[in-house]
This record gives C-alpha cells, sequence and structure tokens, in this order.
C-alpha cells in the first residue's frame, strides 16, 4: 500500500507548521506523500514545504475542491483526508493498513478535543460508533483510491457537509467500513471563540438542514451567521 495524505487548507499557517512537524517524525515508507492544498492563504505558507511535501494553490475556498485537487495529483492507492487542526494518532499509518487488511474499503478516526472538557468528552464520545452523527466533522477519512475514483471523489456542489455527503455514498453503496478507535485529536478552538452550547446548536441545525436536503449554501449561511468561526 502507498498512502497519500491531502490537508486542505486555508490561513492556518500555525496548523500546518505542527502537522508537518508531526509527518516528519512519523513519516514511514508506507507514506508516499503529503500533499498541502492551499486556497488563498494570506500566510506564505509554501515557505513550509520542501522536498518531501507537495504544495498545490488554488483560488477556490472549498474542502471539498480542494480534497478532489489533492487527490487528482496524488500518487497513492490510498487516500487520507486530514483537516489542518487536526493532528492522527501515532499509530494512524498501521491502523489504517491493518483496518484494509481487514476488508474494509473506507474508514475514518475516532477522536477527542484538545484541550478538553467534560461536556467535549460527551461531544467526542459520539464518534467511536456507528450512528446517525459520525462520519463527519473533523473525523480523518481514509479509502482506497479505486472506491474514490468509482464515486467521483466528494461533491464539489458541497460548500459544507461535504463529509457527510460523502459518507452517505458509501452507506448507499454498501461499502465495508470501519471506526479506528486510536483516537485523533482535534482542536477545540471553536468552542473556546463561541461556547458549547452555541457549537452544538449550530451543529444540530445544519445537520437537520443537510437531512432536509437543504442547499449546503444556505445551511453555511446559518452556520457561519450562528458562530464565530
Amino acid at each position: 500500500m502507498q498512502i497519500s495524505i491531502i490537508i486542505p487548507t486555508q490561513n492556518e499557517y500555525s496548523n500546518i507548521v505542527r502537522l508537518l512537524g508531526f509527518f516528519e517524525k512519523a513519516l514511514h515508507h508506507e507514506i508516499s506523500e503529503i500533499i498541502v492544498v492551499d486556497s488563498g492563504s494570506s500566510s506564505d505558507s509554501v515557505n513550509l514545504i520542501d522536498g518531501r511535501f507537495k504544495y498545490i494553490k488554488t483560488h477556490v475556498t472549498s474542502r471539498a475542491s480542494q480534497m478532489n485537487e489533492g487527490a487528482k495529483f496524488s500518487i497513492g492507492n490510498v487516500l487520507v483526508f486530514l483537516h489542518a487542526d487536526v493532528t492522527p494518532p501515532p499509530t494512524f499509518e498501521s491502523d489504517i493498513l491493518s483496518a484494509l487488511d481487514a476488508g474494509n474499503e473506507f474508514g475514518f478516526f475516532a477522536y477527542n478535543f484538545d484541550p478538553s472538557s467534560i461536556w467535549l468528552d460527551i461531544n467526542a464520545s459520539f464518534t467511536d460508533k456507528k450512528g446517525l452523527f459520525v462520519g463527519g466533522g473533523d473525523q480523518i477519512h481514509f479509502i482506497k483510491r479505486s472506491v474514490f475514483d468509482t464515486l467521483g471523489g466528494y461533491d464539489e456542489n458541497m460548500v459544507v457537509m461535504e463529509d457527510f455527503e460523502f459518507f452517505k455514498r458509501i452507506i448507499i453503496n454498501k461499502i465495508p467500513y470501519t471506526i479506528l478507535q486510536n483516537r485523533a485529536r482535534v482542536s477545540s478552538r471553536k468552542y473556546i471563540k463561541n461556547s458549547w452550547l452555541k457549537v452544538n446548536f449550530a451543529n444540530l441545525i445544519a445537520f437537520i438542514m443537510f437531512k432536509l436536503n437543504f442547499d449546503s449554501k444556505t445551511i453555511k449561511k446559518y452556520y457561519t451567521k450562528l458562530l464565530n468561526k
């Protein structure tokens, strides 16, 4: 297996520095490349990239488009999609390979928040089991390239909730998947800027609108209005 890690980003200079430092320490022979897809950051993120990382600049501010763009230029037969403010567990590479060897073709990681609290621990408890609210948000997606290509990648019409929409197609097509229990670490900055109650209310409204098939631009409009991102 050859793994391509794709990181969509915008104005995430400090998080990219941290992530690339993590991968420099954790890099193993199955990881073929790390691709940063930057949608018009004001910071000069390109200076972070050396010969071990690929940097793609795009003016389209959409995670779905950025992730598809990264996949298009990747060489791995396993694709890993990672948000810039999420840190994988140290065993992420072997966890992914074991999951694929077990017959899964898609999966994602449970996670904890950093810094955490009793209320954020409640949120995180929903990420380690199959249920209504899994498959999106900050859960790291990994997938066989052949399956990703067959599904046509992420829906670029989705300006938000693109990961939930993608997971919906995973379920519809009965693609075998798993949730890895070695937890990733997700920044709780959104909760710090707002509040636990406010963020969860905004998430719930966005999720209900998604389930009711509202246009993603409308969902994003209301979500952005509710939160200081």
